[in-house]
C-alpha cells in the first residue's frame, strides 16, 4: 500500500505548491493519463508539422517516419524523467535539485521556463487567431481575406485568451476547464473528418497522388531538420514531466508510459498524417484559413474554429503554463494564483504577434525555433537521468530535497559540480559535432547547434554526469 509522503522543508520557507502532492490527490489512472496527454498533446501547431515535412520535399510515408522516431525519443526521455514523479511526487523544480543542486537548479528552470514561454506564446498567437476569424468571418469578410484582416486584431482577441486563462487557472471554473480538456481530441476528430471529406471530393481527390511524391532522402538534411522538429516538439514537456506525472496513483505507475505511448507518440504520427493530407490537397497550410475557405456549410466553419481555439488553450492550460509559473513561483515565491496573472502578462507580450505578419508566416517561425532549442534541454535531460537511474539507483531521499543547507542537496554551496561540468562540456563538444556536421543556424540572433543535436546532447550529458559524479566528484555519487 502506498504511503504518503511528508517533509519538512527545513532552513528555508517553501512554496506550498512545491510540496509532495498528497495522496488523496494522486488519482490518475491509465485511462486519465493517456486522455490528458491525448488532449495536451492536440493542438493547432501539431498539423503544422505535416507542412513543415512537405516544405521539405519529404512524402508522407517520410514525414510519419519522423513522427514515430522524433516522438518515441522524447517519449523515453519523458518515461524515464517522469518517473520520479511517479514515485515520490515531487515536481520539476524539485527534482532538479537533486542533479543540479539547491541553488543550481535555477540555471535548467529558467531554460525550460523560457521554451515553455515561447511556446505559451505561439499556442496563444494561434488560438486568438482562431477567435478573430470567428468575429471577421461573421461580418461577412470574404473567404479569402478572412485571415489577412483577423491578423489586424489579433492584441485584441489576445486580450481574451489570456484573460479567459486566468479565469480557469486562478479561480477554479471548473466546468469551462473540462470544456478545454475536450478541445483538442475534438479539433482532432473534426480535422479528420474534414481530410475524410476533401478526398472524397473531386477537386481535391485529383492530388492524393502528391501524398507519394518525395524529392529529399531519409539521410538528407531536409529529413534531419525535420527529425529534429519533431523531437524538440515534446523535448520540453520531457523535462517538466513530473509535474503532470506526480498526479499519477502510485499503484498504477504503467500510467506514464502507456500514457505517454498512446497520448503522445501516436496521437502526434496522427495530427502530422493529417496535417500534411490536408494541406497537400487543399495548398493552404493554416487550419484556421483552410476551415474558412474549404469547410462545407456555415455550421461546420464555425465548429472548427472553436475548436482551433480551444485545442491550443487546453495545451496551455496543461503544458505550456506549468514551467513558466514554477519559474515565478520559485523566483519571486508568489502563490499559484498569482503566477497565474504573471503568465497571462508575459504570455501576450511573448506571442509572436510583434512579429509574424501573415499566417503561413506563423509556421516558419515555429520551424525555425522547433528546430533550434534542443541544445537548451537535452543536457538537462541527460544529467537528470543519470542522477536518478544510475547515480541514486532509483530512489531519493525526499528529505533531502526540502532542506537547505548542508544537509540536504548543498554539493559546493548549492551547485553540482558534475551536473554543470556535464553540461558545459556537453554544450561545447555538441556546438563542435554540429560545426564540423553543418548543423549551425541562427535563429533570433545566437548560433544554435541545430539539427538532430538534442540525441546527442542527452546521451552526452547522461555519460558525462555519471563518470563526473562517481569518478571526478566522488562526494556526489555518494547516497
Amino acid at each position: 500500500m502506498a504511503e504518503e509522503i511528508k517533509v519538512t522543508p527545513k532552513g528555508y520557507e517553501e512554496n506550498p505548491d512545491l510540496l509532495p502532492t498528497p495522496l488523496n490527490q494522486r488519482r490518475y489512472g491509465v485511462g486519465t493519463f493517456s486522455f490528458m496527454m491525448f488532449s495536451m498533446n492536440t493542438c493547432i501547431p501539431m498539423f503544422f508539422l505535416g507542412p513543415i515535412g512537405a516544405g521539405m520535399g519529404l512524402s508522407i510515408w517520410q514525414v510519419l517516419v519522423g513522427a514515430f522516431i522524433g516522438n518515441l525519443a522524447a517519449g523515453i526521455v519523458m518515461w524515464l524523467n517522469g518517473s520520479v514523479g511517479v514515485k515520490h511526487a515531487v515536481s520539476y523544480p524539485i527534482q532538479l535539485r537533486e542533479s543540479f543542486g539547491f541553488r543550481g537548479m535555477r540555471v535548467p528552470l529558467v531554460l525550460r521556463g523560457i521554451a515553455g514561454t515561447v511556446w505559451f506564446g505561439i499556442e496563444a498567437y494561434v488560438g486568438s487567431l482562431a477567435l478573430t476569424m470567428i468575429v471577421v468571418w461573421l461580418r461577412g469578410v470574404p473567404a479569402e481575406q478572412v485571415m489577412s484582416v483577423a491578423i489586424r486584431y489579433l492584441p485584441i482577441a489576445l486580450v481574451f485568451y489570456c484573460g479567459s486563462f486566468i479565469a480557469v487557472m486562478r479561480y477554479g471554473l471548473k466546468a469551462i476547464g473540462r470544456v478545454a480538456v475536450w478541445g483538442g481530441p475534438l479539433l482532432l476528430i473534426y480535422y479528420m473528418w474534414l481530410v475524410i471529406w476533401l478526398t472524397r471530393t473531386p477537386q481535391f481527390a485529383a492530388n492524393i497522388p502528391n501524398l507519394f511524391v518525395s524529392t529529399a532522402g531519409y539521410f538528407s538534411v531536409g529529413f534531419l531538420i525535420y527529425l529534429a522538429v519533431q523531437t524538440n516538439w515534446w523535448a520540453t514537456i520531457a523535462l517538466n514531466i513530473s509535474d503532470l506525472s506526480r498526479g499519477i496513483d502510485p499503484k498504477k505507475p504503467s500510467a506514464l508510459p502507456i500514457g505517454v505511448f498512446v497520448g503522445m507518440v501516436i496521437c502526434q504520427i496522427a495530427g502530422t498524417a493529417l496535417g500534411y493530407m490536408a494541406a497537400t490537397l487543399t495548398g493552404h497550410i493554416v487550419p484556421q484559413d483552410l476551415i474558412v475557405t474549404f469547410a462545407p456549410g456555415i455550421p461546420a466553419v464555425m465548429l472548427g474554429l472553436v475548436f482551433c481555439f480551444l485545442a491550443p488553450w487546453s495545451t496551455d492550460i496543461i503544458a505550456n503554463s506549468p514551467p513558466l509559473m514554477d519559474l515565478l513561483m520559485t523566483g519571486t515565491k508568489v502563490s499559484w494564483k498569482r503566477a497565474t496573472v504573471l503568465a497571462a502578462v508575459i504570455a501576450f507580450f511573448v506571442a509572436p504577434w510583434w512579429a509574424v505578419q501573415s499566417g503561413p508566416g506563423i509556421v516558419d517561425y515555429i520551424t525555425a525555433w522547433a528546430s533550434n532549442y534542443g541544445i537548451l534541454l537535452g543536457p538537462i535531460a541527460g544529467i537528470m537521468i543519470g542522477n536518478f537511474w544510475v547515480v541514486r539507483k532509483r530512489k531519493y531521499d525526499v528529505q533531502k530535497l526540502y532542506t537547505y543547507g548542508p544537509d540536504g542537496c548543498w554539493y559546493s554551496r548549492g551547485w553540482s559540480k558534475a551536473a554543470y561540468a556535464s553540461f558545459v562540456l556537453t554544450w561545447v563538444l555538441c556546438y563542435l559535432i554540429a560545426w564540423l556536421t553543418g548543423q549551425i543556424t541562427v535563429w533570433g540572433g545566437f548560433p544554435f547547434p541545430g539539427g538532430v543535436i538534442w540525441y546527442a546532447a542527452v546521451l552526452l550529458s547522461f555519460g558525462l554526469y555519471i563518470l563526473f559524479a562517481q569518478k571526478v566528484f566522488k562526494t556526489e555519487g555518494s547516497s
